[in-house]
Parts: structure tokens; sequence; C-alpha cells
């Protein structure tokens, strides 16, 4: 009983993940705005890359996103998986986001922090609604965070109900079911490499 007391006391000590959630929103907001990003994009983006890989779960994201098919992966090759996976889902995050939504909506584009919800003693759910201008419908986004490192990580991104390591996993398990492993290494590098010329970086 003391030994339950005492999870539940270390639980209810953690710092607030909405809080966490806001200010990194807020981080990204204020980089995304600056007026240096119109002239150099790729440096904007980069800085933006390294502030969302300290708080994202991105071994927790592929592992998720590739389902059973992990456990048939040796260390190298989820290293790989890893680093290639979250290379992907940054870049597309910062081209359908925030990013470039802040740039192309400047002042109106508006994110409300709606709920918390707890998932469990180490888990949590934020629920967000971005507004892009007056009047548009907002949209539903949805951040599942855990406690790791000593700090709040983004492991799954929910896009109106749409979650984006669910939807992926799906996606890839077609893939290696039907073309093996290899072809989804190779057609990530080349989606990647796609995303990579359209930035001009």
């Amino acid at each position: 009983m003391l030994l339950a007391l005492a999870w539940s006391a270390a639980a209810a000590a953690l710092p607030d993940a909405m809080s966490e959630a806001r200010s990194l929103g807020d981080r990204i907001l204020t980089i995304a705005r600056e007026p240096s990003c119109k002239t150099d994009r790729a440096g904007c983006r980069e800085r933006l890359r390294a502030l969302i890989a300290q708080y994202w779960d991105t071994t927790d994201m592929a592992r998720s996103a590739l389902g059973y098919h992990w456990k048939d992966l040796n260390e190298e090759q989820r290293a790989q998986f890893t680093k290639l996976f979250s290379d992907l889902v940054e870049s597309i995050y910062l081209s359908r986001s925030n990013f470039s939504k802040a740039q192309q909506y400047s002042a109106t584009v508006r994110v409300d922090y709606l709920k918390e919800i707890r998932e469990g003693d180490d888990y949590r759910k934020i629920t967000t609604a971005v507004t892009l201008k007056q009047g548009d419908k907002p949209i539903r986004v949805d951040y599942r965070m855990r406690w790791l490192d000593g700090k709040w990580k983004v492991y799954d991104v929910i896009v109106e109900d749409i979650s984006l390591t669910g939807n992926y996993r799906n996606q890839f398990n077609r893939v290696i079911n039907n073309q093996g492993y290899p072809q989804l290494v190779r057609m990530l590098q080349d989606k990647l490499q796609q995303i990579k010329a359209s930035e001009g970086t």
C-alpha cells in the first residue's frame, strides 16, 4: 500500500503536460513567424527540426509505425529506420502544419489548448484546436505525450481522429507484406529526397 501511494504521489508531482505542449507550440510559431524565415527557409527549418527533435519520442513513434515488423529488425536496422522515419515525419510536419501555415497566415493563425487527459501515470493527451484565419473551421489536433528522460515527449499526433503512427503503420504493413522491408526503406528515402528538393535544401 505504501509503495502504491508513493507511485501515486510521484505521478501527481509530474510537471503539467499542457504547459509543456503550449510552450513548444508557441516556440514553433515564434520561429516560423520570424522575418528571417522568408529569406532563409532552410536555416529556419533546421532550427525547427532541432526544437521538435527535443520533444518528440521518435524511437517510440518509429516502433509503433512499423508495428509487429519491428521485432524482425536487428539493432542496426532499427537505428536506421528510426532516423529515416523521424527525418521524414519532421519534414512532413513542418511542410503541412505550423511552419508553412504560420508563414502563410502570419498573425491570424491561432492554437487553442483545450484540455489535458490523463491516460496513465506517465501518459497524457493534449487536445488543441488550430484555426488558420478568422472564419475558418478549427482543426482538431491531439498530441499524445509521455514522461521520458525528465520531460514530456510527443509519441503520436492525431489530426481529426487520424493517428499519424497508425496511418503510417497501415501503409508500411502493406508495403512490407507485398514488396519486403528493403523496398519500404527505398520508398522512404526517395520521399525524403523529394521533400528536401521541394524545400530547396
